[in-house]
């Protein structure tokens, strides 16, 4: 009977895809679930100085959306002055009221006082001595040659004083990083002290004397080290006490074997499976928790490809891993920019008014978040297909089930739905990689699953017939459209050709030459030399290095709306390069702070939408760092900049039109001239293709831009 049943399912469920199934085997439980969450440590302002209904939506979508149930703050309270924490309060307070006791406060410290340190500064400086970077020698300290005991005597003032103020911490790690060596705020530590740096484990017996007797007294998770590769976290556990901790904690910037840029693993979350493995294997016993901190691509938030990077990170985690939380770095960030949320308030930084972006990386965090709860344990999951990567969760009455399954492959497939036995699947959720996002499917016997897409599968106890239709993809999003040749203007690519032609410098900069010297796989590009110094500094001044483009490059150029390089540093550390437009016109948001990798080539986009409308004929670069290289440059975006209206529009009558895209998302305002408005087209030219909603004073049309 049970055979029969099969074929017909998969006689209905036919399609023109690879077929698989997942094997869900809720008997097999493994470790528990502590949360899900995101990290904000800095640009809090941002937030607060957004209007309060701006706000509002703020935290519906960071909070509510996500279910968040672990926040990750900062310890900003270096000096006395409380209220250098308004604004994590007002943030922790809004959060509270929409989740309550099922969001606990993860904080951790970026840099002890500056009167503790040997340097007597809060930020550390890459090039000094990294003695500075640490604590401040003692001759009289109990637990060792460092202020270690007014370190931790800091830290229960910190806590206390934050509890006082409306924020009560759940769990506290003394040391962000504390491997760093960076120019921000940092404190250096070394796993056990030596004669030029403080140790962690002195640190961690002090920071844990000093807690005790205080009521409600935080957790303390660490060492929080910045990578997991190389047995970096196991370097600094095997030199600390141990019952000193109450929960592991890690980042993942690193993953060993060579892994160590951000941008690399992201897109390839198996280098993670080695190292997390071993952790797992010594630590993942179910005695204490293990806790993923805080990563991200380290490049521009907002790719596409991010998201399905993500969610398979956190899927090589949990199982891997054996990990019981994780938590984003950014949950929000300024500037429109966030790893899962940007955030812009009027006349802060380069915004213009306040508004919210999601990131696709939001989604993939939102698959397990909004449907896993803490308390709720791993269960076995497999699939019979090697592109699909499942992890999946049950709760503590074993009466929810909760499937997130990846297809990391560039095809779709069939999923023949698993059975489990007294349950049925009530709920199904799915995003894609260029589609809808987070969008309820129909709940059938079968669930297609699209090239780079994520899908929630939710079942409860009881008994559900599902329908046998053929099953369909329901997240392609009509808006996207790939790029073609008439849309693409390839400004430069030099594994096509051999020189630096169209490169010029100004001042003492030398001239861009062409190089083939292999880095990081590319064998081909040229070498842009910059200021190497601090271009605010009169001494220094700003410096530009230029690249010409010709005259048919320039007149499409002014049709384009993203702009795509792909660079390197020159130096062992990030570039972060200016980049705007010269000649004819220059950009009205000139973007600052385009990265360049230091161990990998990253390709950066950068808006043109409010290139002004003559068209810029070079391109401009400025920078600090030395220099760096440049494999390619791409606009996209291209196309013809007539939209066709449905019937014959007018100008608002108060002059304002405003047009957005599907997903709601603001791309345009302002007052139509007739050079933009004639008859039935509509011409703006940095509009991508796709559909549109305008709205014109009262009425709204949606117009197809092709």
């Amino acid at each position: 009977m049970r055979n029969w049943k099969r074929f017909l399912l998969a006689t209905a469920c036919a399609a023109p895809t690879m077929a698989a199934t997942l094997t869900i085997n809720p008997a097999q439980k493994s470790q528990e679930v502590l949360g899900f969450g995101g990290g904000i440590v800095y640009y809090q302002g941002w937030v607060t100085a957004m209007s309060e209904s701006m706000q509002k939506d703020l935290y519906d979508t960071a909070f509510s959306g996500l279910n968040l149930s672990m926040l990750r703050l900062g310890n900003w309270l270096q000096e006395e002055d409380v209220s250098k924490i308004k604004d994590d309060v007002k943030i922790v307070k809004e959060a509270k009221n929409r989740l309550g006791n099922h969001l606990k406060i993860e904080m951790s410290s970026w840099t002890a006082p500056a009167t503790l340190k040997g340097s007597g500064k809060i930020n550390g400086n890459e090039g000094a001595n990294k003695s500075a970077n640490s604590l401040k020698k003692s001759d009289s300290d109990p637990y060792g040659k460092y202020v270690y005991n007014d370190f931790a005597n800091w830290w229960k003032s910190s806590y206390l004083k934050y509890r006082d103020a409306g924020i009560n911490v759940d769990y506290i790690s003394l040391q962000n990083e504390p491997d760093m060596n960076a120019d921000y705020e940092e404190t250096l530590f070394d796993p056990t002290e030596n004669d030029s740096i403080a140790g962690y484990a002195q640190a961690l017996t002090a920071v844990r004397a000093a807690f005790n007797g205080v009521s409600n007294a935080p957790k303390i998770i660490g060492p929080e080290p910045l990578g997991i590769g190389y047995n970096n976290f196991q370097n600094y556990m095997n030199a600390l006490d141990e019952s000193k901790l109450d929960a592991y904690a890690y980042h993942l910037y690193h993953a060993g074997d060579g892994n160590d840029n951000s941008l690399n693993n992201y897109k390839n979350p198996e280098n993670f499976k080695k190292p997390m493995s071993a952790i797992a294997s010594k630590y993942g016993n179910g005695s204490k928790p293990i806790i993923m901190t805080e990563f991200c691509t380290m490049a521009e938030n907002g790719k596409e490809d991010y998201m399905v990077g993500l969610a398979h990170i956190m899927q090589v985690g949990f199982t891997s891993g054996k990990l019981n939380a994780y938590i984003a770095w950014e949950l929000m960030w300024g500037e429109g920019k966030g790893q899962l949320i940007g955030v812009c308030a009027k006349g802060w930084g380069n915004c213009e008014e306040d508004k919210i972006v999601i990131s696709p990386e939001y989604h993939a965090v939102r698959h397990y978040s909004k449907f896993v709860n803490p308390g709720w344990k791993v269960i076995s999951a497999a699939a019979d297909d090697a592109d699909l990567k499942t992890v999946a969760f049950a709760n503590p009455a074993g009466d929810s089930i909760s499937i997130i399954v990846i297809n990391t492959g560039d095809k779709s497939i069939q999923l023949t739905n698993p059975e489990i036995s007294g349950m049925g699947l009530v709920n199904a959720v799915q995003s894609k990689e260029n589609g809808f996002k987070s969008k309820s499917i129909s709940k059938l016997s079968c669930t297609i699953l699209p090239a780079r897409s994520i899908t929630t599968l939710v079942y409860v106890k009881g008994s559900f017939v599902l329908p046998t239709e053929m099953c369909k993809d329901e997240t392609t999003d009509p808006n996207y459209v790939e790029p073609t040749a008439a849309d693409t203007l390839v400004i430069v690519d030099y594994s096509k050709t051999n020189s630096a032609d169209g490169w010029s410098a100004e001042k003492t900069l030398t001239a861009p030459t062409y190089e083939t010297k292999t880095i990081d796989g590319v064998s081909s590009y040229v070498k842009v030399n910059l200021a190497g110094c601090d271009q605010s500094d009169e001494s220094c001044g700003y410096q530009h290095a230029f690249y010409k483009l010709t005259s048919e490059q320039a007149e499409t150029f002014a049709k384009c709306s993203e702009l795509s390089i792909t660079m390197h540093s020159a130096d062992d550390t990030t570039a972060y390069i200016n980049v705007g437009g010269a000649g004819g016109s220059e950009w009205v948001d000139y973007k600052y702070g385009v990265q360049a990798g230091s161990t990998s080539w990253v390709t950066s986009s950068i808006s043109l939408e409010k290139e002004a409308s003559t068209g810029s004929n070079q391109l401009k670069f400025n920078s600090n760092a030395s220099g760096f290289y440049v494999s390619k440059i791409v606009a996209t975006g291209c196309a013809s900049s007539a939209i066709p209206l449905q019937k014959n529009f007018r100008k608002a009558a108060n002059g304002i039109s405003k047009i957005y895209d599907v997903h709601g998302r603001l791309m345009w305002t302002g007052k139509l001239s007739e050079a933009e408005l004639s008859g039935k087209e509509l011409h703006l030219q940095n509009l991508p293709a796709g559909i549109y909603l305008i709205r014109n004073g009262a009425k709204t049309i949606s117009a197809i831009k092709r």
